[in-house]
């Protein structure tokens, strides 16, 4: 488990309910990763922008059986294979019917039914297996081979129906930092947190328009990006049922 959690601030609710943020290391989230079972299969997995020195998600599975998978051969694929397609041609590739572990970080907003992919994943996950999911929640349009959809903690939770959540986080650009809203003391991303959401998770620029609706949280502001515009992802582990 994670333990290293850094909490920022608490927000008193007018019915005696609180909302807190708090923060930790993404490194601290592949420390715990590294204890996940094998077989590992990873999605998406050719080395590109995300994953320019050709590896970092296998290099923390060292000794463990590691399989990565991606529409075209290159650094770090092991298979061809489009996740949208039947699974039992990547179980004859790999001899492998169903995986403890299964990596799809970026991939979901690519693909035209992110419902049939999601179906695909919890086929291939064993019982009690883990999947580690990662979609952008705010980023500019862009290829690989396409741009479908953005999703939230709520949208992941149509697409996962037969998991549980085991942890849910936010990610900055550089996948550096994870944020986390609690109720109550509890992780709990929802419409119940939804509007200290809105008031700190902003990208702040110099002369700034003015913004009334926000000024009981000016300071209070996470810094996620200072790329061409602001991004961040949505990042959980769910297990299995």
């Amino acid at each position: 488990m994670i333990t290293n959690i850094d909490k920022l601030h608490n927000w008193k609710l007018r019915d005696g309910s609180t909302i807190g943020l708090q923060k930790f290391a993404i490194q601290e989230a592949m420390s715990h990763f590294a204890s996940f079972d094998a077989p590992i299969l990873h999605i998406g997995s050719k080395a590109s922008i995300l994953d320019t020195d050709g590896g970092k998600w296998r290099k923390h599975f060292v000794g463990k059986e590691f399989i990565g998978v991606d529409l075209e051969m290159g650094d770090n694929v092991d298979h061809v294979f489009d996740i949208t397609k039947n699974i039992s041609t990547l179980r004859k590739k790999t001899g492998i019917k169903q995986f403890s572990t299964i990596i799809c970080p970026h991939v979901l907003e690519h693909v035209k039914n992110p419902f049939e992919v999601a179906s695909n994943i919890e086929k291939l996950l064993k019982k009690g297996g883990r999947a580690i999911i990662s979609v952008p929640w705010v980023q500019g349009f862009h290829e690989f081979p396409n741009d479908y959809w953005r999703i939230s903690f709520e949208g992941l939770k149509q697409l996962f129906q037969n998991c549980d959540f085991e942890l849910e986080y936010y990610s900055d650009a550089k996948e550096e930092t994870a944020y986390q809203l609690t109720y109550d003391g509890m992780v709990e991303h929802s419409v119940r947190t939804c509007r200290i959401e809105r008031n700190i998770f902003q990208f702040l620029m110099d002369d700034m328009p003015s913004q009334p609706m926000f000024s009981d949280h000016e300071g209070e502001k996470i810094h996620l990006s200072s790329m061409y515009m602001p991004a961040m992802s949505v990042n959980v582990v769910v297990v299995k049922r």
